[in-house]
């Protein structure tokens, strides 16, 4: 019998979460920085070297900084290799908060000037934009990108094109609570009529905050390197070199549960970030591509069973199914070579639910490693209060039909131990 413990202390139901660099910009499916933090304090010491292979926004990285242990990590989205940079990168409060009145007086001035023509600066070309932005905003956006990119220190660039990628989403024509580009429906839309240059100042200023927290937290003897990498592949981490893994996986079928790339595309081509390669994120994610047949050998009775469940209702989307685990184990190998001996793996997973059959992703993440020489050491269950992620989807693609997706999770603990 598993170990595995229901454990409401993982809830943290009413816990601030966007305390710190956290709270700079929304991203789908956040992994909570308390839970980062306990993992990081329960299985590592500072010094240690963590690491997140697929580090999203930063969370594991910003708590590692704080907590002294150095960390990596490997994400193949351009908006989130950009967050977790600037969100682990310490600044001087006062120097951003002097570089910011001058950037703000710049940005006004040009929006007033009324000599300031449009054709001197270069606005994004990319298809639909007229769709998803109205005009007044297409064009205060770009007086505010132009400003930006003429701050000579890159830090501090970056560090303001963070409330710029915010701002992007906020004033744009589509729905904020979605993490898919679903547009504001004509009524609300006529009626819509958001400012940009309000907008930036406010989380700009608001970020300007919650790095004056960071700046007395941090800890600067420690390094955080982000590496624009595929954890699938062979990385460029050193074997035997990770004390601690911490990461929450993509959820899989990015297309139809948490859209990574839809989420991050329009802020993408705005920041002149490829917005090319953000089309391609969802399917370049753990199962992005649907492998050609059902042969593989994964060694997972769990994962076997629910295939052949799956199957019998779909043979489509077992096939989207399998693939993401196949990707995952690939992950896993690679995991396992950088980690050092008595190293642990934490692994924040949802069981997710297709053709309304659910996926113990827990078990098969446990059976996967053992192949691998990891022994589960136990599975913390925890309901999910306000991760940002939907609870709801269509798991059969049938117009009008709602399925769960997840209200709890698990934290699956394994340990390299000989």
């Amino acid at each position: 019998m598993r170990n595995k413990i229901v454990d409401h202390s993982w809830d943290f139901r009413i816990a601030d979460t966007k305390y710190s660099t956290h709270g700079f910009h929304s991203y789908p499916a956040m992994m909570i920085p308390q839970i980062a933090r306990r993992l990081i304090n329960k299985y590592s010491k500072e010094n240690d070297v963590i690491l997140d292979p697929f580090c999203g926004s930063g969370t594991v990285l910003v708590e590692s900084k704080i907590l002294g242990r150095n960390s990596y990590g490997i994400d193949i989205n351009p908006l989130a290799l950009l967050l977790s940079k600037v969100k682990t990168t310490p600044i001087n409060p006062k120097t951003l908060q002097n570089e910011f009145k001058g950037l703000i007086a710049k940005i006004e001035e040009d929006i007033r000037d009324l000599n300031f023509r449009l054709k001197d600066v270069e606005t994004p070309r990319f298809f639909n934009i007229d769709y998803w932005f109205k005009p007044n905003v297409i064009k205060e956006l770009t007086i505010i990108k132009n400003c930006i990119d003429q701050i000579n220190n890159k830090d501090i660039r970056d560090f303001f094109l963070v409330p710029f990628s915010e701002t992007v989403r906020v004033v744009s024509n589509t729905k904020t609570s979605e993490f898919k580009l679903i547009r504001i429906p004509e009524k609300r839309l006529s009626r819509y009529n958001p400012s940009a240059l309000l907008t930036f100042k406010e989380k700009a200023q608001a970020n300007i905050e919650r790095m004056k927290e960071f700046y007395k937290k941090y800890n600067s003897n420690v390094w955080v390197k982000i590496l624009d990498e595929d954890t699938r592949k062979k990385t460029s981490i050193p074997s035997k070199s990770i004390n601690l893994v911490v990461t929450s996986p993509p959820y899989g079928d990015s297309r139809t549960t948490v859209a990574y790339g839809q989420f991050s595309r329009l802020s993408l081509q705005w920041l002149g970030l490829d917005g090319e390669k953000s089309k391609s994120i969802d399917k370049k994610s753990l199962g992005g591509i649907p492998t050609k047949n059902l042969n593989h050998s994964l060694n997972s009775e769990a994962l076997n069973q629910v295939i052949e469940k799956i199957k019998k209702e779909d043979e489509k989307r077992v096939k989207d199914v399998l693939s993401f685990y196949i990707d995952l184990n690939d992950c896993m190998k690679e995991i396992d070579r950088v980690m050092e001996d008595n190293g642990h793996i934490c692994m924040v997973v949802g069981n997710r639910t297709v053709k309304k059959i659910q996926i113990p992703t827990d078990e098969i993440i446990i059976e996967l490693g053992a192949e691998l020489g990891f022994k589960h050491i136990k599975t913390i269950v925890r309901n999910i209060p306000n991760k940002r992620m939907p609870s709801k989807n269509a798991p059969s693609n049938i117009p009008g039909e709602v399925g769960e997706t997840m209200s709890r999770e698990n934290i699956v603990i394994m340990g390299k131990i000989y």
